[in-house]
């Protein structure tokens, strides 16, 4: 049976000067384990307002929650965006099924879309995979948007890109006002 040993470091002094911030290295008595890092505080104003990575990074919460609330829009608008895409590709490869793996490959890679190689292609075809599994449609956004003319989905598929346009530059916008520290590796 292994026992560890941490030993506490003081790093730096907290962001609001009540505190420091710590580190922590614990060790295993056995030669194999590596040793594991993590940071924390003592101070009881700061491990509220900020959060500490084992990474030795340190982000304000508060800076952070418009960054998540934009991130979070982003990720509902993909889920909606691949939602319409998967359709598309799936009515698309319909025409492919009774066809060998090897026609619907050339036609993926003619499209620059696919993910797998004719093995995998064939696995997936047994075992019922729909096509868009099989495939990442969003690599080839002027295909999808002739798709979605085709089957008159164009207003959708066009808004759900410019939607998705926007809420990345708002993610990008928010990331930018996130307030970050690196924790540095000793205190001086």
């Amino acid at each position: 049976m292994s026992t560890s040993e941490t030993t506490e470091f003081a790093v730096m002094d907290c962001p609001c000067g009540n505190g420091k911030i710590l580190k922590y290295i614990t060790t295993q008595d056995n030669p194999w384990s590596s040793a594991h890092i993590s940071y924390g505080t003592n101070c009881g104003t700061c491990s509220r307002d900020w959060e500490i990575s084992n990474f030795g990074t340190m982000t304000n919460r508060e800076s952070e929650n418009p960054y998540k609330a934009a991130y979070r829009a982003e990720q509902k608008i993909v889920s909606l965006i691949h939602a319409i895409t998967d359709d598309l590709a799936d009515q698309y490869f319909e025409k492919f099924a009774d066809k060998p793996a090897t026609v619907e490959l050339r036609e993926m890679q003619r499209l620059g879309i696919a993910r797998f190689n004719i093995d995998k292609l064939r696995q997936a075809r047994r075992q019922a995979s729909k096509p868009s599994k099989n495939v990442y449609a969003l690599r080839n956004p002027n295909w999808l948007a002739d798709l979605a003319n085709s089957a008159g989905r164009e207003n959708e598929f066009g808004q759900l890109r410019a939607d998705y346009e926007a809420a990345v530059s708002k993610t990008k916008e928010a990331s930018s006002k996130v307030i970050s520290r690196s924790i540095p590796r000793s205190y001086p």
